[in-house]
């Protein structure tokens, strides 16, 4: 073993592995390669690149410095909440029975999975990957989604989704006008928040340009295809995402001025180039409707609460009214079925859309603690990283726009799963690898 380790170039492994995770995750479709009785979750090409460079990364972290990587308590929080999630799955077997071990396991292992590319981006640059090379991957994939979706829109190229058990198959799909674009990923969500992780990290690394001609490729080639991308989606929640996340880019990096006319852009472009604009005031029309109602009834008097003569017919809108009436919910009940440890991976379905109540209810308030701790841990490098930088260069472009991308994905976790979406995550945890690995003279928190 100790030959055959010598014999690799583990930097290269490294490097081009990290790479391979930035370019295959985002654009290989979810084929599934099998699937897992009990569950639609399928094992995945992902799923062995994944484990394969885990594994890799294992054997150069047993000849690393192990001392250094337990004082790191971003380690640590990590550590605890993996500990508290197999907790949860213990509890949920023998006290409250309601999620299956194998499953469990499953889906435990599986945040792990999701988890580990910080770890080996982190090694990957630690033996000279060049931050720039993993940014270029990244933004390669980007413009390959957008040519995919447009492909899929114009040319009829196979959409591969994962909405619903029989979608899951792998059975190609073909969009159709009206439809929202999800591109290379399982469902337009996914793409939509892939993309509210781009666009900051563009805008940021666009301001390091120093050639006029470079700026002009970038905004060309990346943004724009990007934005246009994000539109197609219509998530209306990663588009409010999306403009907080990329204004905290250009504070941070000192960039203010440009947040106006920002703002004034997008909104011009959600008007202009899809029906994102529309699916807003079709949002609004429909809760001025029910505010309407409210005010038109007395409430107290059952009289006119079940009187039809003044019934309003009032449209619902339908992806809200699952989350409230359905599947946040479910999320409570099981929250308040076991408060401490929740009632186990895999025990309120795959989907809650709000990974919030979703860690409540699988997880309880341990694991919704634990993961706080996490983004804290992260969100703290980062913030003690940029109060100490200096002049705009790749390094605090790197961070500062990573630190929009963060909070984007936060806020859109309060109605999507992205935390669980395999594309999303894994992609989430190779950039916090990234701009972790800029954080140079770390502070102790």
């Amino acid at each position: 073993m100790q030959k055959l380790w010598s014999k690799l170039n583990i930097s290269s492994i490294l490097k081009y592995g990290t790479a391979a995770i930035l370019l295959v995750v985002p654009l290989y479709p979810k084929f599934p390669i099998f699937n897992i009785p009990g569950t639609y979750v399928a094992i995945r090409a992902e799923d062995f690149l994944v484990s394969v460079l885990s594994i890799i990364w294992f054997v150069y972290f047993l000849k690393s410095n192990k001392r250094e990587f337990f004082k790191d308590k971003l380690n640590i929080a990590i550590f605890l909440f993996i500990w508290v999630g197999l907790l949860s799955i213990l509890s949920a077997f023998f006290i409250t029975k309601t999620a299956p071990v194998p499953i469990g396991l499953l889906h435990w292992a599986r945040r792990i999975e999701y988890i580990l590319p910080m770890f080996i981006t982190l090694a990957a640059v630690k033996t000279g990957t060049n931050p720039r090379f993993l940014l270029i991957c990244l933004f390669i994939s980007a413009f390959l989604a957008f040519i995919y979706g447009f492909g899929q829109m114009h040319f009829s190229w196979p959409v591969i989704s994962t909405q619903n058990e029989e979608y899951a198959k792998g059975i190609a799909l073909r969009w159709i006008p009206g439809a929202r674009l999800p591109s290379t990923f399982s469902g337009h969500y996914d793409l939509a928040a892939f993309l509210l992780m781009v666009l900051p990290i563009s805008t940021t690394f666009f301001f390091t340009l120093r050639k006029k001609l470079s700026r002009f490729i970038l905004f060309i080639l990346l943004v724009v295809p990007s934005f246009w991308l994000l539109l197609q989606t219509e998530a209306r929640v990663s588009f409010i995402a999306y403009l907080l996340a990329v204004s905290l880019s250009l504070v941070v990096i000192h960039k203010k001025v440009f947040i106006l006319p920002f703002i004034v852009l997008s909104f011009v472009g959600m008007f202009t180039l899809s029906d994102l604009g529309e699916r807003y005031i079709r949002t609004f029309n429909i809760y001025g409707q029910k505010i309407q109602l409210l005010n038109n009834h007395n409430l107290f008097n059952p009289s006119t609460v079940y009187a039809a003569e003044d019934a309003v017919a009032v449209t619902e809108d339908r992806s809200t009214s699952i989350r409230l009436n359905v599947e946040w919910p479910r999320a409570l009940r099981a929250f308040a079925k076991n408060p401490l440890l929740g009632t186990g991976y895999s025990s309120i379905s795959l989907a809650t859309d709000n990974d919030y109540l979703r860690l409540l209810g699988e997880v309880g308030i341990l694991g919704f603690l634990t993961f706080f701790l996490v983004m804290s841990r992260i969100s703290g490098k980062l913030k003690d990283h940029l109060i100490n930088s200096g002049l705009l260069d790749l390094n605090k472009a790197i961070i500062g726009g990573f630190a929009g991308s963060m909070f984007g994905i936060l806020l859109n976790a309060t109605f999507i799963d992205v935390f669980e979406a395999s594309k999303v995550a894994i992609i989430f945890w190779t950039l916090v690898g990234l701009a972790l690995s800029q954080v140079k003279n770390e502070v102790k928190i």
